[in-house]
C-alpha cells in the first residue's frame, strides 16, 4: 500500500513561487503534536495493510532544520523503520540538501527517496517567471549530492506554471522537452504536473484576471507527448481536486445588471471549468435547463422547489440532469451552492433593450460552448422557461446555430403561458398548469424508451 501525508508545520523558507500558495502559509503546530497525527495516521493504516511507500508532503523543506528540526527527522526514520515501510519519500528544495541533514535519514532497512521541484530547466523560466530562486546548477549539484550518499531522486516537472508559458507554447514545449532530457539523465522518477491555481498565488491573480488559463486534458496530454508511457514518468493532471475556489477575502456580492456583471471575471472562470474540466454524472443522459432565481441556492425558492416536488418522485429523475441558465453562464445542478453561484441578484427591472441584446449574445455563446463539450453524453434536452424569456432565447439561438434544434424541446408554450398570465401568478413556472405540462412532456418522452409507464 502507498500512502500520502501532509506535513503541515512552519512554512516554506523561500515561499516566493508565482505559482505557489501552499508555500505562503503559516501553520504554527509543535512537533510533539505533528509526530502524534503522523504516528496516529500511519498506526491506523497499518493495521489495514502493509505500508510499503510513504509519500511525505511538506509545503517547504524537510531538509530545511527550521522547518523540520534534527529530532524529528530521526523520530520519523526510527518510525519508518519500526513500521517496516520499504520507501519513504520526502521535499527540499536543492539549497537544503547536504550531507549533515542527510545522515539524518540515513536508513539500512528504509530507501530513502528525495523528490525537488525542478519545474522547468530553464534559468529564465526559474528565476524571471517562476520565481523559485534557484537556478539549474543549484539542483544538479543538489542531486549529486543524493547520489553520493546513496539516496534516490524524484524530481517535478510543472507545466504552464506562467502566463507566458501559456500564452507561448512553442516555447514552452521547447523549454519542457529540455528538461525532460536533462531530468531524465538525473533521476529514478519524474512527475509531471500541470499547474492549477493555487489561492494566495500570483498565478491565481492572473487566472482572475484571464491572463492564464490552466491546461484541459487533450492540452496536457499533447504537452507530454512522447514522455506519456515512459516507465519512469508519472503524470498528474489534477494534482489536487481542482475547484475553482475564491477565499472570503475575495468574495463580493455581485449585484447589478449589464456587461459588467454579465461576464464577470469571476462567472468567466467558472465557464471555462465548467466547459474544459468538468464531466457531468455518467447516469445524467437527459438535460434540464431551469431558470434561476432570487433565493440562493436555487433549491430554497418557490419555483424549484414547485419542480423539484412535481417531478423528483419518478424514476426517470435519476436520468434528469438539472442545469440552471442565468447571468452567471450555464450551472449544472452539482455547484448550485458554490460561491459565487449564491452570491449574486441580476435585478430583471433595469434591464434596458441593450441589456437584454448582451445577455441573450453572451448566454447564447456559453450555452454553445458547454454544448459542443458535453453533448456526446446528452440524448435530449428540455428547456423549462416562459416562452419570451431571454434565457430561453439565448438557448434556442445556440441549439440552431449548432444545428440541433431537434434535440430541444422547449416545455411551456404559448398558450398554457398566455393562461397563467391572465391569472397574473408568480412566477410562471410553478404554475400547477405549468408544472403538469412539465411533467407529462418528461414522462412522454422517456416512455419512447422505456417500457414502464411514469404514473
Amino acid at each position: 500500500m502507498e500512502l500520502k501525508y501532509i506535513l503541515e508545520r512552519g512554512r516554506c523558507s523561500w515561499g516566493k513561487c508565482y505559482f505557489c500558495g501552499w508555500g505562503k502559509r503559516q501553520v504554527d503546530i509543535d512537533i510533539e503534536e505533528l509526530e502524534r497525527r503522523l504516528f496516529n495516521f500511519l498506526l491506523k493504516n497499518r493495521r489495514k495493510a502493509t505500508i510499503n511507500r510513504l509519500k511525505l508532503f511538506s509545503s517547504g523543506s524537510l531538509l530545511d532544520e527550521k522547518q523540520f528540526p534534527d529530532d524529528f527527522i530521526e523520530w520519523l526514520v526510527g518510525l519508518c523503520e519500526k513500521l517496516e515501510i520499504e520507501e519513504l519519500i520526502v521535499e527540499s528544495r536543492p539549497e537544503y540538501v547536504n550531507e549533515r541533514r542527510l545522515k539524518l535519514l540515513k536508513s539500512k532497512n528504509l530507501r530513502v527517496t528525495v523528490a525537488m521541484g525542478l519545474e522547468l530547466a530553464d534559468d529564465e523560466i526559474l528565476l524571471k517567471y517562476y520565481n523559485k530562486g534557484v537556478r539549474v546548477k543549484d539542483y544538479v549539484r543538489a542531486i549529486e549530492t543524493l547520489r553520493r550518499e546513496g539516496f534516490g531522486v524524484r524530481l517535478y516537472v510543472l507545466l504552464n506554471g506562467h502566463p507566458i508559458l501559456y500564452s507561448n507554447p512553442r516555447w514552452h514545449r521547447k523549454i519542457f522537452e529540455k528538461t525532460m532530457n536533462l531530468a531524465y539523465s538525473l533521476a529514478d522518477s519524474i512527475v509531471i504536473i500541470n499547474a492549477y491555481p493555487h489561492v494566495n498565488s500570483e498565478l491565481w491573480e492572473a487566472w482572475i484576471r484571464g491572463e492564464w488559463k490552466p491546461l484541459d486534458k487533450r492540452q496536457f496530454l499533447n504537452m507530454v507527448g512522447r514522455w506519456l508511457e515512459n516507465e519512469k514518468v508519472e503524470l498528474d493532471f489534477k494534482n489536487y481536486n481542482f475547484l475553482p475556489k475564491f477565499p472570503s477575502n475575495k468574495r463580493i456580492f455581485l449585484r447589478g445588471v449589464g456587461l459588467k456583471y454579465l461576464v464577470h471575471p469571476y462567472y468567466e472562470v467558472w465557464q471555462d471549468y465548467i466547459v474544459r474540466f468538468y464531466e457531468p454524472p455518467v447516469e445524467k443522459i437527459y438535460a434540464l435547463f431551469l431558470p434561476c432565481a432570487y433565493r440562493k441556492p436555487y433549491t430554497r425558492s418557490k419555483t424549484w422547489k414547485a419542480i423539484l416536488n412535481k417531478i423528483s418522485g419518478y424514476s426517470f429523475f435519476k436520468k434528469l440532469h438539472l442545469i440552471a441558465v442565468s447571468s452567471p453562464g450555464v450551472i449544472p445542478y452539482e455547484f448550485i451552492r458554490q460561491y459565487p453561484f449564491t452570491s449574486y441578484d441580476w435585478q430583471e427591472w433595469l434591464e434596458t433593450d441593450k441589456i437584454k441584446e448582451e445577455y441573450i449574445k453572451v448566454t447564447s455563446k456559453r450555452v454553445r460552448n458547454y454544448i459542443e463539450h458535453h453533448d456526446e453524453h446528452y440524448k435530449h434536452y428540455f428547456a423549462y422557461f416562459r416562452p419570451n424569456a431571454e434565457t430561453l432565447k439565448a438557448i434556442r439561438n445556440a441549439f440552431k446555430e449548432m444545428g440541433l434544434t431537434e434535440k430541444l424541446t422547449a416545455i411551456l408554450d404559448e398558450k398554457t403561458y398566455g393562461i397563467i398570465e391572465r391569472e397574473g401568478f408568480k412566477p410562471a413556472v410553478a404554475h400547477p398548469k405549468a408544472l403538469n405540462r412539465l411533467l407529462n412532456i418528461l414522462k412522454a418522452e422517456f416512455e419512447k424508451t422505456d417500457t414502464r409507464k411514469f404514473d
